[in-house]
């Protein structure tokens, strides 16, 4: 038999005194998994299902002391679409989502289990890559994330074409907290979109070694 919670209420008449009470059951089973879902819901992307930005502050300050300890690297990458608002404005806002939908799949696919990716709203992510030994290793790692992201995505109307342009910074090269490490990245990512699109740019503040 599974267990259940049982909650007791007491019924006043209208002169305040008891006049019965209210037995109700309810399924532990039910509430646990109710509260697992909230849980969930709290912490991840509606649309995607990715880590939103509550989560991902967790994450990053996680994957910072674990890059200390190991004498790793953990590159905060900053992604944002090129090419998603023609989307949403020629084929509307279901079009638009069923490409962050096919994009998250493709990011997530990417990932290894040291990594993170996070969506912060509209067409902006945030990749976390843990265990780098140099930036070589980072170059590589993006060029196939910008290589994924440029593929055609099949959407109902055809195909929609977007890629992306990308902000990193590397702690603990950029020895920063990690707010400060996404506002680096976030100014890697205006740097990338200046030098053309569809390509990734180091914050000016990281010292290339």
């Amino acid at each position: 038999m599974e267990p259940e919670w049982l909650t007791l209420s007491a019924i006043k008449n209208s002169e305040g005194e008891i006049s019965h009470y209210v037995n109700v059951f309810s399924s532990v089973g039910e509430l646990i998994k109710r509260q697992r879902y909230l849980e969930h819901a709290a912490n991840h992307d509606a649309l995607t299902g990715l880590p939103n930005r509550l989560l991902l502050a967790d994450r990053i300050s996680v994957a910072m002391e674990l890059a200390l300890r190991t004498q790793t690297l953990l590159a905060v990458c900053y992604l944002d679409l090129d090419g998603f608002k023609p989307v949403n404005d020629h084929w509307g806002h279901e079009a638009g989502d069923e490409v962050l939908k096919q994009v998250a799949v493709r990011l997530k696919s990417l990932m290894r289990k040291c990594d993170t990716v996070a969506r912060l709203g509209g067409d902006e992510f945030v990749l976390l890559l843990g265990n780098m030994t140099n930036l070589t290793d980072c170059d590589s790692f993006l060029t196939r994330v910008l290589t994924e992201i440029e593929r055609p995505t099949p959407i109902a109307q055809g195909f929609a074409y977007v890629s992306a342009s990308i902000g990193v910074t590397v702690f603990p090269l950029d020895n920063v907290p990690a707010m400060t490490l996404l506002l680096h990245a976030d100014q890697g990512l205006y740097q990338a979109k200046n030098s053309g699109k569809s390509c990734f740019s180091y914050c000016s503040a990281l010292p290339r070694q």
